[in-house]
């Protein structure tokens, strides 16, 4: 039986909201094999914040240089030393949406043909919505005159031929990250390394050298602006975790009867190595050593995925849209925990 016209909008905003495993289709809707930071950082690795503004987070860039060897009776002196810097970056909006027509012959055909309907328009608007996603946390805006594209992994983490803290600011971005520039603070960076082959004497040890060198602990406990749970990834494009795999057999012998055995399981001091295969188009083959505990994806509070209620489209008054929205921000509260090392 049909609906009335009054009844559509509720049925499709009850099917949005439970949509069930029916009408089945090849989903051919994206280039991508796997989105990878979608699933690893926007699914896995969100953090909380409340409304406002900016998203703030303190770091101590110094000590205050007072320890000195004093003799007998030596006069004391003293000089007020500040080391603090407030690091901010505010939260930014993506958009997805679908439309509809009320005049669907689906409407008129019965519950079953509402849901197949309802969902392939559905999934279309998330695929949209992930294909982009994926997109914006694995590059940065253009420029700091871009003030609603997100930030990503190339805003944050930032390549250099020189070996060392050397990750200093984006191109685009002189007032640095998160508004504290490299220059004027030289520890406000992440590790980097450039290497010429994917062998133990280049690649692996550059990587054991940045994982070594990133490792950073207090000689004073303190609180943190922690993001996450500790837990490290590594990520990188086919033609690294290829020659990678390739590498782990020739070394072992008792390979048995699979060619393919190291497919899927390659690991890094019990990291495993995931391939990102939006960084395919990345001709200097970066490898990403990344800390989860000071690297999230900051989401508005109560903004993570707000659905809307289908709503007329104006001049089209049998025309309805359906919109997602998402306040989110990819933040680092602590760059010297972060690598990446890449090709010559």
């Amino acid at each position: 039986m049909g609906l009335a016209i009054s009844e559509i909008d509720d049925a499709v905003l009850l099917t949005q909201e439970k949509l069930i495993k029916r009408g089945a289709f090849v989903d051919l809707q994206s280039d991508l094999q796997d989105h990878v930071a979608v699933r690893e950082m926007w699914k896995g690795k969100k953090k909380k914040f409340d409304g406002g503004e900016t998203w703030d987070f303190q770091l101590q860039t110094d000590h205050n240089h007072s320890a000195k060897a004093v003799g007998v009776f030596e006069t004391d002196g003293s000089a007020m030393t500040d080391t603090m810097v407030t690091g901010k970056v505010s939260p930014r909006h993506v958009n997805a949406h679908y439309v509809y027509d009320q005049h669907y012959p689906a409407f008129q055909r019965g519950s079953a043909k509402i849901v197949d309907l309802v969902k392939t328009l559905y999934v279309g608007m998330m695929v949209s919505f992930y294909e982009k996603l994926e997109e914006i946390l694995w590059t940065k805006p253009a420029s700091s005159s871009d003030e609603k594209t997100p930030y990503g992994m190339t805003y944050w983490i930032v390549k250099n031929a020189t070996e060392g803290f050397y990750g200093a600011d984006p191109d685009g971005f002189s007032d640095g990250r998160a508004g504290i520039s490299t220059t004027d603070y030289a520890r406000w960076a992440n590790w980097t390394s450039r290497y010429v082959e994917i062998s133990r004497q280049d690649l692996v040890r550059r990587m054991r050298r940045a994982h070594r060198k990133t490792k950073f602990r207090s000689p004073v406990s303190h609180s943190v602006p922690n993001l996450g749970a500790m837990r490290n990834g590594i990520y990188t494009n086919d033609d690294v975790i290829g020659l990678v795999e390739e590498t782990l057999e020739e070394n072992n012998m008792n390979l048995g009867n699979d060619l393919n055995s190291k497919d899927g399981r390659t690991m890094f001091k019990g990291t495993p190595l995931t391939w990102a295969p939006y960084l395919d188009s990345d001709t200097q083959d970066p490898v990403y050593m990344l800390d989860w505990k000071t690297l999230a994806i900051g989401v508005l509070d109560g903004w993570e995925n707000q659905l809307t209620k289908p709503y007329m489209v104006p001049d089209m008054h049998l025309v309805r849209r359906v919109d997602l929205d998402a306040t989110l921000q990819m933040v680092c509260t602590d760059l010297r925990r972060q690598a990446v090392i890449s090709k010559a």
